[in-house]
């Protein structure tokens, strides 16, 4: 056994970036709560305490009296320079961020949850199957039957993209910019940027309030069956025993939460997708039983989601002195929940680092989170994951990887996804 004082893990590292899972695993052992320094996060004045195993997790994703998700962003704190450029950017309108679902707690959290499942309901979510089947399909007859394939451009990239863009009524005609839009949402998300990258990412996003704004007024006065028009007219009754206000949502919640549903529905859908190839390729004994049963695609999903945990975890603000794991945390400090590691703890998921879609229990897994704050597009990422790989096993015959050392993932540790993923295929 390792002395808990000897685990570290260091965000920095390019060597943990790439391969995490071997210090997930000693932290998990040796120091299952472990103290880190905040300004690897960004968050210099803060104490981070990350931790690692399931159990762990779970219970503190369920107590979100203890554990707030009002984390908000790390401390960011302009030069007055680029503060100027800033504002210059908003000169022209633009709406202010507003917290809603994921970085708010109960009352103010139940009221957007209540109000956004209005609009984001179970049948629209299924009513876009046959869109995204034609998606799949359209993107692998775009191929066009050649041998070697940029898989992330031709399709883990494009197939969320399209499928969010669906939802939102946005025309073929706008998504690039959409594309354009998602990524500089999260430009900043786990990883430094510059002061031209950050004013670039702020001119994407108001580009996007304004357009997704002047729909959104669109739909007032010329409603349609669509999501946009379910969300204007969503409207709650008051719950003075849970402190929920009644109404409809402002014009700066509905960009909020529509910037959410774009980022959380297109940067991890194609991490998943680009990661399940990849275990496609190496389990050829896997992928020739999703070929003969493409019904299996569910099962190869959710452990795709296991896996990879696209999102590997996110904060919470401890409101009250507590402990976790027999550590002692303080009020105020900021911790880590690793979703990345609860799903690779042999506690819960035994030879975790094998990809067994059989597995018992396969969709215990925390990639969505879990409690209040379940990941509200879990059924569409669902669906896109299981869609998309039934087709591939019926088009392709055969895949692998071209080059598997140069697989590389993104700079950021919270987001964790290929930046790039060649394969070699040959057609059914």
């Amino acid at each position: 056994m390792t002395d808990a004082t000897d685990v570290t893990f260091d965000v920095s590292d390019d060597a943990v970036v790439q391969c995490p899972y071997p210090h997930y695993q000693a932290m998990r052992d040796d120091a299952p709560v472990l103290e880190l320094d905040g300004a690897m996060f960004g968050r210099p004045d803060e104490r981070i305490y990350a931790v690692s195993r399931y159990d762990d997790v779970k219970r503190i994703l369920h107590d979100p009296v203890t554990f707030s998700s009002r984390f908000g962003t790390p401390a960011f704190k302009p030069t007055p320079e680029l503060l100027a450029r800033l504002r210059e950017v908003y000169v022209d309108g633009g709406w202010p961020n507003v917290s809603t679902m994921l970085t708010e707690d109960p009352p103010s959290h139940t009221r957007y949850r209540r109000l956004v499942s209005m609009a984001f309901t179970p049948k629209r979510v299924a009513r876009l199957e046959p869109d995204i089947r034609r998606i799949c399909e359209e993107l692998v007859d775009g191929f066009d039957g050649e041998r070697r394939v940029d898989f992330m451009d031709r399709f883990a990239v494009p197939l969320p993209v399209a499928a969010v863009a669906t939802i939102l009524e946005v025309p073929d005609t706008h998504r690039g910019e959409f594309k354009k839009w998602a990524d500089s949402s999260v430009a900043a998300i786990g990883k430094p940027i510059s002061d031209d990258e950050r004013v670039a990412a702020e001119r994407d996003i108001v580009a996007q309030q304004q357009y997704f704004a002047s729909e959104i007024e669109a739909r007032r006065t010329d409603p349609r069956d669509d999501f946009l028009t379910d969300l204007v007219n969503a409207e709650l009754q008051a719950d003075p025993e849970l402190g929920v206000e009644g109404g409809s949502l402002t014009m700066a919640e509905m960009l909020s939460i529509i910037r959410q549903i774009q980022v959380a529905g297109s940067e991890t859908t194609t991490s998943l997708m680009a990661d399940l190839m990849v275990l496609l390729a190496e389990h050829p004994d896997e992928w020739a039983r999703l070929k003969a049963d493409p019904e299996r695609a569910a099962l190869v999903a959710e452990e795709g989601l296991r896996w990879a945990s696209p999102n590997q975890g996110l904060y919470r603000i401890v409101t009250a002195e507590t402990q976790v794991a027999g550590t002692p945390i303080p009020a105020g400090a900021t911790v880590w929940v690793m979703y990345g590691s609860a799903d690779h703890d042999d506690r819960v998921f035994a030879d975790p680092e094998a990809f067994r879609p059989d597995r018992p229990g396969v969709r215990n897994h925390i990639a969505f989170g879990h409690g209040i704050h379940h990941c509200l597009g879990a059924a569409l990422a669902r669906l896109e994951a299981v869609v998309a790989l039934q087709v591939l096993a019926t088009r392709i015959d055969t895949i692998s990887v071209v080059d598997r050392e140069a697989l590389r993932y993104g700079g950021s540790f919270i987001l964790r996804g290929l930046e790039h993923l060649e394969l070699d295929v040959t057609y059914r």
